[in-house]
Formats: C-alpha cells, sequence, structure tokens
C-alpha cells in the first residue's frame, strides 16, 4: 500500500474527523500522553482509510 504525505496549507480542506486524527497522531506521537486504546484505535482507523498510514493487521 502507498501512504500519502500530508500536506498542512490543504489541512482545513479535510473533513472535521481526519484533522482529529492527524492532530492525534501528531500529539501522541511527540509527546508523553496517556490515550485509550479505543481512542488510538479510532483515530489510526480514520488515517488507514484516508491512506495516511497502513494498517498493523494487514
Amino acid at each position: 500500500m502507498s501512504t500519502k504525505s500530508i500536506n498542512l496549507l490543504e489541512l482545513d480542506d479535510q473533513p472535521k474527523e481526519l484533522r482529529e486524527a492527524i492532530a492525534f497522531y501528531a500529539a501522541h506521537t511527540v509527546l508523553p500522553l496517556s490515550f485509550s486504546a479505543a481512542e488510538r484505535e479510532h483515530h489510526y482507523k480514520v488515517l488507514e482509510q484516508a491512506g495516511y498510514i497502513e494498517s498493523l493487521g494487514a
């Protein structure tokens, strides 16, 4: 699967759910924050469906 890159200049044009998933991924990656497994799974699923990350279960 080919993943695509995020153009931050076009982020405002994306659906709210995708913007939230991208913000979650960025925060989870760089900050020592704790999130529930369900919340993480939800946001990762959104990013997978949009083609930004590959599924780990594939």
